[in-house]
């Protein structure tokens, strides 16, 4: 089986991916149609991403002479980043048509994205911004401008719009502006009339008043200043008087955004489409839907993906045709893990009618452009800045197929009320027979109060819970904090709501009654799961039944430095 295809079968193979699949829908057939225009301008004038794709399918190890003209000036980094992180950031930075950059997880893949995309902004490049779960974009949503997020439900345009408004709603027009001029200290009874309810009232009947005046309105009609001795009333309604103009002005900036009409904003919303500044960002599947089309004839000047492993060939033949530069983060994924991927398992069931064909040969496009790209677009991190060392040695064996360094000057091991924990990976052991969730749900409340109670209260908010079924996160969700509010701070989600998160302690539940059993559960789930923890991992779940699947915790289980409790001692 070669991992080339000759330019003679090269049309037939392209047209066979383009009309792959067996769903006949107005989504499959418009993403169909975008892909024959990308298609016909290979033949033409492609992208520099896809033509770069395209001859490295024909000729692995390919370089192009072609070059981008985005020309990054410098960048200062936004957040801190290892020699070997600064590295794969220049290389996202050059001009060439694609970077690769993988690692496992933990590696600081988002934390390089962060300061390229910030670079971009800055740049006023055009920015698009995917992945495949929502979770794994909530570190971009603090960038320097505003986000706007990709939807199902809504086209772009009128999700555009609706997003501005709710921005307005809930962030411009309540924007605090409770800063004073510097040469004034803080007023805390000033600051109690710095809302807009209450300057509407005031500032008209101070207009014009002397110091008395004022000091005579804050009587009569403010109650909460009636314990105010007379001197620092007095000083109250001086600072009224001098700084009435600068309040005037605050007050009018939040009424600018409160009466906006729907015209007006609706023609805000059609400038910010136009901005390139602002950086649009969506789950891959949300760009890929009617809703979104109109982004289809963008023209980006950068695309990044997080999460790029879980691409088809589809999805990025589709994207390389959309930008100058396709950047593209993705985890390593051991060869040996292939037959449990669900990706991939989903891919090979869409492909049984063409069993001859490249790309079912080579499912996983993300695999075959690390093996087959020219080292100069591709770069592996090898580095980890999350788990604790003892995490480390017991978790990375079993996820990937190489060392990974732990980068110890960012992981805190002195951090006071974690003083006592014993760090690392330990396995609750509870046979599956225990169907009722309930039981499950009473065990894991049973660990976590034993947690508060051995170490500190402030815990709380430290721990973390993973499940593998939306099932099971909505039963601990009741038994848990519903039940206990004291628990409330403690974030219980599945893994893939887990994406790009991490918690100081991680408590695993691995009880398949809902998720299907060991085999069903998906790779990339157990790579999240598994590498969320800074210091503590737990996992709940029965030994015998997960020694017996194909899972990677199978492997887990048989490292050394693993602690197995029998009984679940509490």
């Amino acid at each position: 089986m070669t991992n080339r295809i000759t330019r003679e079968n090269l049309r037939q193979q392209l047209q066979n991916l383009i009309y792959e699949s067996d769903e006949i829908s107005p989504v499959s057939q418009a993403q169909s149609e975008k892909l024959v225009e990308i298609y016909n301008y290979i033949y033409n004038s492609p992208s520099l991403p896809t033509n770069l794709i395209i001859e490295t399918l024909c000729n692995p190890g390919y370089y192009s002479q072609k070059r981008a003209s985005l020309n990054f000036p410098s960048i200062k980094y936004k957040t801190f980043l290892s020699a070997s992180q600064q590295i794969a950031l220049e290389m996202a930075l050059s001009n060439s048509p694609i970077t690769l950059i993988s690692g496992t997880a933990a590696t600081g893949k988002t934390a390089i994205a962060k300061n390229l995309v910030q670079a971009a902004i800055d740049c006023s490049y055009k920015v698009l911004i995917l992945a495949h779960n929502l979770a794994a974009l909530n570190p971009y949503y603090n960038l320097v401008t505003y986000p706007f997020l990709l939807s199902q439900q809504e086209n772009y345009s009128q999700r555009m719009v609706n997003q501005l408004r709710d921005h307005i709603l809930h962030n411009l027009a309540r924007t605090r502006m409770d800063y004073l001029p510097l040469y004034l200290l803080p007023d805390g009874e000033l600051a109690k009339l710095r809302t807009p309810a209450i300057l509407e009232t005031l500032l008209p009947e101070i207009v014009g008043k002397t110091n008395e005046q004022i000091m005579e309105i804050l009587r009569s009609e403010f109650t909460e200043f009636a314990h105010l001795a007379e001197p620092r009333l007095q000083l109250l309604a001086h600072r009224l008087q001098q700084l009435l103009p600068f309040l005037q002005e605050q007050l009018r900036l939040m009424q600018i955004y409160n009466n906006l009409s729907e015209v007006e904003i609706e023609e805000l919303a059609n400038q910010l489409v136009a901005n390139p500044q602002v950086t649009i960002m969506g789950t891959v599947s949300d760009f890929m839907q009617l809703e979104n089309k109109p982004l289809w004839d963008s023209d980006f000047d950068l695309i990044i993906v997080e999460e790029a492993n879980l691409l088809n060939w589809r999805e990025l033949i589709f994207l390389s045709g959309l930008c100058q530069k396709l950047v593209l983060f993705g985890e390593d994924i051991p060869r040996r893990y292939f037959s449990c991927y669900s990706h991939i398992q989903q891919h090979q069931e869409n492909h049984n009618s063409r069993r001859n064909s490249f790309f079912r040969n080579f499912f996983n496009c993300f695999q075959w452009l690390q093996e087959n790209l020219s080292p100069a677009y591709v770069y592996k991190l090898r580095e980890q800045f999350r788990l604790h060392r003892k995490i480390a040695e017991t978790v990375y064996p079993v996820i990937c197929d190489h060392w990974v360094y732990t980068h110890y000057p960012n992981i805190d091991y002195n951090v006071s009320n974690l003083s006592q924990i014993a760090r690392g990976v330990t396995w609750k052991n509870m046979s599956e027979r225990l169907t009722v969730s309930q039981s499950v749900g009473e065990k894991i409340y049973e660990l976590v109060e034993n947690l508060t109670q051995t170490l500190s209260s402030e815990i709380i908010s430290e721990i973390g819970i993973i499940t593998f079924s939306e099932t099971q996160r909505d039963n601990l969700r009741e038994v848990l904090t519903a039940n206990h509010p004291q628990f409330s701070p403690i974030f219980i989600g599945t893994a893939k709501e887990w994406s790009g998160a991490e918690r100081r302690i991680i408590i695993v539940n691995c009880m398949t009654a809902c998720s299907g059993g060991p085999n069903n559960i998906a790779l990339e789930d157990i790579n999240i799961a598994l590498t969320r923890a800074k210091d503590q991992l737990f996992l709940v779940g029965d030994h015998v039944l997960w020694q017996e699947s194909r899972s990677p915790i199978r492997s887990l289980l048989y490292q050394s430095s693993l602690s197995i409790e029998t009984q679940v001692v509490i």
